[in-house]
């Protein structure tokens, strides 16, 4: 749901003492949920946090749980947000090159998508991009996906990057962290094992709270995101000492081609971890690929789901998501 703004509280003139008694009465009949219009039920034990947070295995949007639905996008080379608001979109995963994007770049991406009311994820996808102003590395190099993170030469550059990004962002609850697109092997036979896993979002979400920024963070998990396992096996290790953390699985064709009933089992079972929130920041691959069973699966679990890619969307892939985002959703807050 979108951000709703709401008027100044309108001064009340003089008036007689039973009628401002009246007008006490009822503006303390409110219900004050502290959360915007439309959201899930309220927590049973509300937090004091304010805005987009986590708590356990639960995305909150203030004391309410939430789900959100949109799209990746590479707004460096377009700005429009009207159509995917009109599309009935609340959030977007910008993809970022952490070299050749300067601060400026990203706040002009960032205040366009908040006009609009969107949430938004900056990724690392890539580095050095020559498809950028004074870019040196074509496609596919500049890309970050599947490398080890820590071993990758880029690793301290990108690092410190983010630290950069963290402190310009810092306190924005809108505005999240996908540290890095991708890593590891895709084939899970070759891809990093979970330890690898752990010792890599340590340093990366470390290093971000490193500058105070508690923003949420989010993780993808091994096998160039398709590795669901990690979050399972060493969440819980993470999650020691660590908060607003969002675990991020790309549903593609290669783990995720299988029946609503086992991707539903997969997110439930993430869910009732009780670790940190799950959500699926990748599908369909423009239609493409695999994506009736997973959208059904994620609209029965209420987990947020982001497609590949904005402006690329093919029939009939592109009229069947459009009616899922326009789908109400977060509804029954505090009721």
């Amino acid at each position: 749901m979108r951000r709703e703004q709401t008027g100044a509280a309108m001064p009340i003139k003089k008036a007689k003492t039973a009628s401002i008694v009246l007008i006490v009465l009822f503006l303390f009949s409110i219900p004050q949920t502290g959360c915007r219009k439309k959201s899930n039920p309220a927590s049973e034990t509300p937090s004091e946090e304010t805005g987009f947070h986590t708590s356990g295995s639960r995305l909150m949007n203030g004391a309410c749980e939430w789900e959100l639905r949109g799209t990746n996008k590479m707004s460096i080379w377009d700005l429009d947000f009207d159509g995917p608001f009109a599309q009935g979109m609340d959030i977007v995963r910008e993809c970022v090159d952490m070299k050749r994007m300067s601060d400026a770049d990203i706040l002009r991406i960032v205040q366009a998508a908040r006009r609009r009311g969107f949430v938004t994820l900056l990724a690392a996808f890539w580095y050095d991009s020559d498809a950028l102003s004074g870019g040196t590395v074509p496609y596919p190099d500049c890309q970050l996906l599947g490398a080890v993170p820590s071993e990758d030469p880029r690793f301290s550059e990108i690092q410190r990057r983010w630290r950069e990004i963290a402190v310009l962002f810092k306190g924005q609850d809108d505005v999240w962290f996908g540290v890095w697109n991708e890593p590891y092997d895709w084939k899970k036979e070759n891809t990093a094992s979970s330890s690898q896993w752990l010792e890599d979002a340590v340093l990366m979400v470390d290093n971000i709270r490193s500058t105070g920024a508690d923003n949420i963070i989010v993780l993808c998990g091994n096998a160039m995101g398709q590795g669901h396992e990690p979050f399972i096996d060493k969440g819980r290790d993470l999650l020691q000492g660590r908060k607003n953390i969002v675990f991020d699985i790309h549903a593609y064709r290669t783990y995720w081609d299988v029946s609503r009933s086992v991707i539903e089992s997969r997110l439930n079972v993430l869910k009732t971890a009780d670790i940190a929130p799950v959500i699926i920041g990748e599908f369909a691959a423009n239609g493409e690929h695999p994506y009736t069973a997973i959208m059904d699966a994620c609209r029965n679990t209420r987990t947020s789901l982001l497609a590949w890619l904005w402006g690329q969307y093919q029939e009939p892939f592109a009229s069947v998501f459009r009616s899922y985002c326009m789908e109400e959703r977060n509804t029954d807050c505090g009721e």
